[in-house]
């Protein structure tokens, strides 16, 4: 159980070095285990990949002191891990869309999120993407790395979301994420987050193969 988790965080620390190294937009299909903090696990969570690499990036000066780091979390469990084992850091940065109505609830980790997009059960893609878009205008180019976590339990198959997108809604949102972090010039890692419907690879096949073009 625990070799392919410590694998995927592998995964997102080699995909954050590359990504810095050349500018571009590195995918981890694994990680992003926004429920696990520095203190424990937690939901599905067992290590927090996105904690354990920003400090192994400052560690071996891939990330200075004063560089500052953004987690876009768009998997639609809010991610309290993540925004625990940042809960001090003010070079962390977390725009976060998720399911107000469904766990976790704790009102501190919410609290924390810079760009906090709480949304209803039941929230459809074009609502979905219109409130994602407007968090994003609010990020601007400060930050030297990005962090996505591409949640696929926002499909309306997946029986633990609560969302109603579609595949489709998928794609446009990672093309939506990607394609502002590019414009700012912000290297980034997008990683896997939940997904638990046999719909989850297709949609991220094809959000793939849409952001190759960006």
């Amino acid at each position: 159980m625990l070799t392919p988790m410590r694998l995927a965080v592998s995964g997102t620390l080699l995909g954050a070095e590359k990504a810095l190294e050349s500018g571009e937009t590195m995918w981890n299909l694994s990680g992003g285990f926004h429920h696990a903090s520095n203190l424990n696990m937690e939901g599905f969570c067992i290590y927090n990949d996105i904690g354990i690499t920003y400090q192994q990036l400052r560690k071996n000066g891939h990330l200075s002191e004063t560089d500052k780091v953004l987690i876009i979390d768009v998997d639609a469990h809010h991610g309290n891990g993540n925004a625990y084992s940042f809960k001090d850091n003010e070079n962390v940065h977390l725009l976060d869309v998720y399911n107000e109505d469904i766990y976790p609830t704790s009102s501190f980790t919410r609290n924390r999120v810079n760009f906090p997009v709480p949304l209803k059960s039941g929230v459809e893609g074009e609502e979905y993407l219109t409130k994602l878009n407007q968090a994003l205008e609010l990020v601007i180019d400060e930050y030297a790395l990005a962090f996505v976590i591409a949640g696929t339990d926002v499909l309306a198959v997946d029986k633990l979301g609560g969302f109603k997108l579609t595949i489709e809604d998928v794609v446009e949102r990672e093309k939506s994420v990607l394609s502002r972090l590019k414009s700012l010039n912000i290297p980034t890692v997008v990683t896997g987050g939940g997904g638990y419907s046999k719909q989850s690879a297709s949609a991220i096949a094809a959000a793939i193969r849409a952001c190759t073009a960006l």
